[in-house]
């Protein structure tokens, strides 16, 4: 089995957010940011939005993703990060759609026109981040960078994984520690398995048959 990025079908996609994102809030703005705005993006990039909106605006805008996304295909998950998660004038919301492949994640950022990017940062917001979900979004990213033949920057993704479900680093090659990753996760959390199999999928589509070299 072989690895197939349809990049039309995420462009199709980013577009309909753009669009469903705007007309929530008719004054305003949502654009690319990341390789996408800059045209460095290849295959495996993911989806990265900023939609700025007004003051008085930000924190419907904030609850109204989930229904939006909604509108455009299933959504499998939708987080805050938890450092920005409390804060008044700005959020990064971290988002997959059932329909898109792994790699294709939507980080979102959502700004009022007033932010201040100076402002102290509030606390971070507690038991709102899975520390599993965590690890496997590593193997994902894992994945890229060695298809992308970065695999130092691999190496250290898939460590991190691990470190996030507090397991050692089993003493395989790199590539093959994320196929660890993701069937350590499969065997150990029945909330995740579903999640783990698909990048266990996603390794093996990635690599052929060749899941235990490199």
């Amino acid at each position: 089995m072989t690895l197939e990025l349809d990049v039309a079908q995420r462009t199709r996609t980013t577009a309909a957010i753009i669009d469903a994102l705007q007309g929530a809030c008719p004054d305003s703005i949502c654009e690319l940011r990341g390789s996408l705005a800059a045209g460095t993006a290849d295959a495996y990039s993911d989806i990265d939005l900023r939609w700025t909106v007004g003051d008085a605006d930000f924190h419907g805008a904030c609850r109204k993703v989930g229904q939006m996304l909604e509108g455009i295909g299933e959504v499998a998950s939708l987080r805050a990060d938890r450092d920005s998660a409390t804060h008044p004038t700005y959020r990064l919301m971290f988002a997959r759609l059932t329909a898109l492949p792994l790699f294709w994640r939507i980080d979102l950022e959502i700004i009022s026109r007033d932010h201040d990017p100076e402002a102290i940062q509030p606390q971070r917001k507690p038991g709102s981040w899975s520390v599993t979900n965590s690890a496997l979004m590593c193997a994902v990213a894992a994945i890229k960078a060695f298809l992308r033949r970065d695999p130092e920057a691999g190496a250290h993704l898939v460590s991190k994984g691990f470190e996030r479900i507090h397991i050692p680093v089993p003493a395989v090659s790199p590539r093959r520690q994320v196929l660890v990753l993701a069937e350590t996760i499969y065997d150990a959390d029945d909330a995740y398995a579903p999640l783990a199999a698909q990048v266990r999928q996603l390794y093996r589509e990635a690599f052929g048959g060749h899941e235990f070299d490199g």
